[in-house]
Protein backbone atom coordinates (compact mmCIF):
# COMPACT_ATOMS: atom_id res chain seq x y z
CA UNK A 1 0.00 0.00 0.00
CA UNK A 2 0.95 3.39 -0.90
CA UNK A 3 1.43 5.76 2.27
CA UNK A 4 -1.27 7.79 2.49
CA UNK A 5 -3.03 4.45 2.09
CA UNK A 6 -1.50 3.38 5.42
CA UNK A 7 -2.91 6.52 6.94
CA UNK A 8 -5.79 6.27 6.23
CA UNK A 9 -6.23 2.75 7.43
CA UNK A 10 -4.35 3.71 10.44
CA UNK A 11 -6.56 6.73 11.91
CA UNK A 12 -9.41 4.60 11.10
CA UNK A 13 -8.15 2.05 13.19
CA UNK A 14 -7.45 4.70 15.65
CA UNK A 15 -11.29 5.48 15.57
CA UNK A 16 -10.26 9.07 14.00
CA UNK A 17 -12.88 10.51 11.72
CA UNK A 18 -11.63 11.26 7.96
CA UNK A 19 -13.07 13.33 5.06
CA UNK A 20 -12.30 11.89 1.46
CA UNK A 21 -14.94 13.54 -0.30
CA UNK A 22 -13.54 15.02 -3.42
CA UNK A 23 -15.83 18.38 -2.85
CA UNK A 24 -14.86 18.87 0.58
CA UNK A 25 -11.26 18.22 0.00
CA UNK A 26 -11.31 21.23 -2.27
CA UNK A 27 -13.13 23.45 -0.30
CA UNK A 28 -10.96 22.65 2.82
CA UNK A 29 -7.75 23.11 0.59
CA UNK A 30 -7.58 26.88 -0.15
CA UNK A 31 -8.17 30.11 1.69
CA UNK A 32 -9.24 33.52 -0.37
CA UNK A 33 -6.02 33.57 -2.52
CA UNK A 34 -8.73 33.76 -4.93
CA UNK A 35 -8.37 37.62 -4.81
CA UNK A 36 -4.90 37.69 -6.11
CA UNK A 37 -4.90 37.04 -9.79
CA UNK A 38 -1.18 35.63 -8.91
CA UNK A 39 -1.67 33.08 -6.85
CA UNK A 40 -4.90 31.82 -8.58
CA UNK A 41 -3.23 29.79 -11.48
CA UNK A 42 -0.35 28.40 -9.04
CA UNK A 43 -3.09 27.55 -6.47
CA UNK A 44 -6.38 26.39 -7.62
CA UNK A 45 -5.27 22.87 -8.83
CA UNK A 46 -3.62 21.90 -5.44
CA UNK A 47 -5.46 19.99 -3.37
CA UNK A 48 -5.36 17.24 -0.30
CA UNK A 49 -5.58 14.44 0.04
CA UNK A 50 -7.51 13.67 3.28
CA UNK A 51 -8.39 15.89 6.07
CA UNK A 52 -9.49 15.19 9.80
CA UNK A 53 -11.07 17.57 12.31
CA UNK A 54 -9.39 16.68 15.31
CA UNK A 55 -11.16 17.67 18.65
CA UNK A 56 -8.49 17.42 21.23
CA UNK A 57 -5.25 18.07 21.63
CA UNK A 58 -5.07 14.31 22.27
CA UNK A 59 -6.09 13.39 18.90
CA UNK A 60 -3.75 16.00 17.40
CA UNK A 61 -0.82 14.44 18.72
CA UNK A 62 -1.95 10.63 17.48
CA UNK A 63 -2.67 12.51 14.22
CA UNK A 64 0.73 13.88 14.27
CA UNK A 65 2.71 10.68 15.15
CA UNK A 66 0.72 8.82 12.59
CA UNK A 67 0.93 11.47 9.76
CA UNK A 68 5.43 11.66 10.55
CA UNK A 69 5.41 7.54 10.55
CA UNK A 70 3.76 7.23 6.91
CA UNK A 71 5.49 10.40 6.45
CA UNK A 72 2.38 12.29 4.85
CA UNK A 73 2.69 15.99 4.44
CA UNK A 74 0.40 17.86 6.73
CA UNK A 75 -0.69 21.26 5.92
CA UNK A 76 -2.65 23.18 9.13
CA UNK A 77 -5.47 25.24 8.51
CA UNK A 78 -8.70 27.26 10.53
CA UNK A 79 -11.41 29.15 9.13
CA UNK A 80 -9.45 29.49 5.97
CA UNK A 81 -10.33 33.60 6.11
CA UNK A 82 -6.82 34.79 5.21
CA UNK A 83 -6.12 35.61 1.07
CA UNK A 84 -2.36 34.69 1.09
CA UNK A 85 -2.67 30.98 0.31
CA UNK A 86 -1.11 29.91 3.59
CA UNK A 87 -3.53 26.85 4.42
CA UNK A 88 -2.57 25.27 0.84
CA UNK A 89 -1.53 21.88 0.50
CA UNK A 90 1.31 22.49 -2.40
CA UNK A 91 2.42 18.42 -2.13
CA UNK A 92 -1.18 16.72 -1.49
CA UNK A 93 -1.16 15.13 2.11
CA UNK A 94 -3.52 15.66 5.03
CA UNK A 95 -5.62 18.63 6.17
CA UNK A 96 -5.06 19.04 9.84
CA UNK A 97 -8.31 21.76 10.45
CA UNK A 98 -7.95 22.99 14.16
CA UNK A 99 -11.32 24.83 14.16
CA UNK A 100 -13.07 21.90 16.50
CA UNK A 101 -10.74 23.17 19.67
CA UNK A 102 -13.17 25.67 20.46
CA UNK A 103 -12.89 25.92 24.31
CA UNK A 104 -12.67 28.84 26.25
CA UNK A 105 -10.09 27.44 28.70
CA UNK A 106 -9.58 30.65 30.74
CA UNK A 107 -10.36 34.26 31.00
CA UNK A 108 -9.22 36.08 33.69
CA UNK A 109 -7.07 39.00 34.88
CA UNK A 110 -7.01 40.52 31.13
CA UNK A 111 -6.20 36.91 29.93
CA UNK A 112 -7.63 35.18 27.28
CA UNK A 113 -6.49 31.44 27.29
CA UNK A 114 -8.27 29.50 24.23
CA UNK A 115 -7.61 26.56 21.89
CA UNK A 116 -7.37 27.44 18.22
CA UNK A 117 -10.82 27.02 17.20
CA UNK A 118 -12.46 29.58 19.28
CA UNK A 119 -13.77 32.49 17.14
CA UNK A 120 -12.46 35.89 17.52
CA UNK A 121 -16.06 37.17 17.60
CA UNK A 122 -17.39 34.86 20.39
CA UNK A 123 -14.19 35.16 22.33
CA UNK A 124 -14.94 39.03 22.20
CA UNK A 125 -18.35 38.34 23.40
CA UNK A 126 -17.29 35.99 26.65
CA UNK A 127 -14.74 38.78 26.83
CA UNK A 128 -16.80 41.69 27.30
CA UNK A 129 -19.34 40.01 29.63
CA UNK A 130 -16.43 40.01 32.08
CA UNK A 131 -15.10 43.89 31.69
CA UNK A 132 -12.49 43.01 28.48
CA UNK A 133 -12.23 43.48 24.98
CA UNK A 134 -9.89 41.67 22.26
CA UNK A 135 -6.62 44.15 21.88
CA UNK A 136 -6.97 43.37 18.47
CA UNK A 137 -8.89 41.57 15.51
CA UNK A 138 -9.15 41.44 11.95
CA UNK A 139 -12.21 42.31 10.01
CA UNK A 140 -13.34 38.41 9.54
CA UNK A 141 -13.67 39.00 13.13
CA UNK A 142 -17.06 36.72 13.19
CA UNK A 143 -15.32 34.02 11.37
CA UNK A 144 -11.82 33.96 11.62
CA UNK A 145 -9.80 31.73 14.08
CA UNK A 146 -7.93 32.81 17.34
CA UNK A 147 -5.40 30.39 16.20
CA UNK A 148 -5.63 31.15 12.40
CA UNK A 149 -5.13 35.01 13.31
CA UNK A 150 -2.04 34.00 15.49
CA UNK A 151 -0.74 31.71 12.71
CA UNK A 152 -1.74 33.46 9.66
CA UNK A 153 -2.51 37.18 10.72
CA UNK A 154 -0.01 40.41 12.05
CA UNK A 155 -2.41 43.05 13.16
CA UNK A 156 -5.62 44.37 12.92
CA UNK A 157 -8.34 46.49 14.20
CA UNK A 158 -6.95 48.11 17.79
CA UNK A 159 -3.58 47.85 16.21
CA UNK A 160 -3.24 51.44 16.58
CA UNK A 161 -2.91 51.14 20.10
CA UNK A 162 -1.62 47.59 20.86
CA UNK A 163 0.46 47.65 18.14
CA UNK A 164 1.00 44.44 15.48
CA UNK A 165 0.56 40.69 17.08
CA UNK A 166 4.51 40.03 16.90
CA UNK A 167 5.14 43.24 19.59
CA UNK A 168 5.56 41.79 23.16
CA UNK A 169 3.06 40.98 25.55
CA UNK A 170 0.31 40.36 22.71
CA UNK A 171 0.21 36.85 22.58
CA UNK A 172 1.60 35.82 26.20
CA UNK A 173 2.21 32.09 25.54
CA UNK A 174 1.21 28.82 23.33
CA UNK A 175 1.11 25.40 23.48
CA UNK A 176 1.88 23.35 20.44
CA UNK A 177 2.34 19.58 18.70
CA UNK A 178 5.69 19.42 17.24
CA UNK A 179 5.84 16.89 14.03
CA UNK A 180 9.17 14.37 14.52
CA UNK A 181 9.67 11.17 15.16
CA UNK A 182 8.23 11.57 18.33
CA UNK A 183 6.00 14.44 18.72
CA UNK A 184 6.17 17.08 21.32
CA UNK A 185 3.82 19.01 23.42
CA UNK A 186 5.64 22.02 23.77
CA UNK A 187 4.94 25.08 26.07
CA UNK A 188 6.24 28.20 25.07
CA UNK A 189 6.45 31.88 26.71
CA UNK A 190 7.90 34.86 26.68
CA UNK A 191 9.49 35.82 23.71
CA UNK A 192 9.79 32.45 22.43
CA UNK A 193 6.43 32.88 21.26
CA UNK A 194 7.95 34.48 18.35
CA UNK A 195 8.96 31.03 17.17
CA UNK A 196 5.40 30.22 16.12
CA UNK A 197 3.84 34.05 15.82
CA UNK A 198 2.60 34.01 11.96
CA UNK A 199 4.29 31.04 11.09
CA UNK A 200 1.36 29.35 9.09
CA UNK A 201 1.66 26.25 11.77
CA UNK A 202 4.87 25.22 9.72
CA UNK A 203 6.93 24.42 12.64
CA UNK A 204 3.97 23.25 15.11
CA UNK A 205 0.41 22.52 15.55
CA UNK A 206 -1.05 25.03 18.21
CA UNK A 207 -3.06 23.42 20.66
CA UNK A 208 -3.96 26.60 23.17
CA UNK A 209 -2.52 30.36 23.21
CA UNK A 210 -2.53 32.76 25.99
CA UNK A 211 -3.47 36.13 24.38
CA UNK A 212 -3.55 39.28 26.22
CA UNK A 213 -6.84 41.50 26.70
CA UNK A 214 -7.47 45.18 27.14
CA UNK A 215 -10.30 47.00 29.29
CA UNK A 216 -13.42 47.06 27.37
CA UNK A 217 -14.69 50.56 26.04
CA UNK A 218 -17.72 51.63 24.70
CA UNK A 219 -16.47 52.90 21.47
CA UNK A 220 -17.89 55.66 19.07
CA UNK A 221 -17.90 55.65 15.29
CA UNK A 222 -17.12 58.77 13.43
CA UNK A 223 -16.93 59.18 9.82
CA UNK A 224 -15.60 62.71 8.46
CA UNK A 225 -15.86 63.50 5.01
CA UNK A 226 -12.64 65.19 3.58
CA UNK A 227 -11.98 67.70 0.13
CA UNK A 228 -8.23 65.69 -0.38
CA UNK A 229 -6.37 62.79 1.06
CA UNK A 230 -3.57 64.88 2.67
CA UNK A 231 -6.04 66.35 4.80
CA UNK A 232 -7.92 62.86 5.94
CA UNK A 233 -4.20 61.50 6.53
CA UNK A 234 -3.55 64.20 8.55
CA UNK A 235 -6.48 63.89 11.01
CA UNK A 236 -5.42 60.17 11.12
CA UNK A 237 -2.40 60.43 11.59
CA UNK A 238 -3.37 63.23 14.67
CA UNK A 239 -5.63 61.08 16.34
CA UNK A 240 -3.17 58.32 16.42
CA UNK A 241 -0.47 60.27 18.37
CA UNK A 242 -3.27 61.90 20.91
CA UNK A 243 -2.93 61.38 24.06
CA UNK A 244 -6.78 62.67 24.91
CA UNK A 245 -8.29 60.45 22.55
CA UNK A 246 -8.03 56.12 22.67
CA UNK A 247 -8.36 55.63 18.74
CA UNK A 248 -9.45 51.98 18.05
CA UNK A 249 -9.05 52.29 13.98
CA UNK A 250 -8.97 54.25 11.66
CA UNK A 251 -9.81 53.88 7.98
CA UNK A 252 -9.39 55.84 4.79
CA UNK A 253 -10.94 55.75 1.62
CA UNK A 254 -10.38 57.72 -1.87
CA UNK A 255 -12.80 58.23 -4.11
CA UNK A 256 -12.77 60.52 -7.18
CA UNK A 257 -15.39 63.87 -7.51
CA UNK A 258 -18.27 62.78 -9.52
Amino acid sequence: MTPLQNLRQDLIGAGIAIVDDPERLAKLSGDYYHFSPVLTPFLAPKRADLAVFPTSEAEVLAIAQRCVQHRVPVTVRGSGTGNYGQCVPLQGGLILDTSGLQRILDLENGTAVVEPGVKLGTLERAAQGQGWELRMYPSTVRSATVGGFVAGGSGGIGSVTWGQLRDRGNLRSVRLVTLEAEPQILTLTGDDVQAVNHAYGTNGILTALAIALAPATPWQETVVAFENFADAAALGWALAQSDGIAPKVGFGVCAPHP
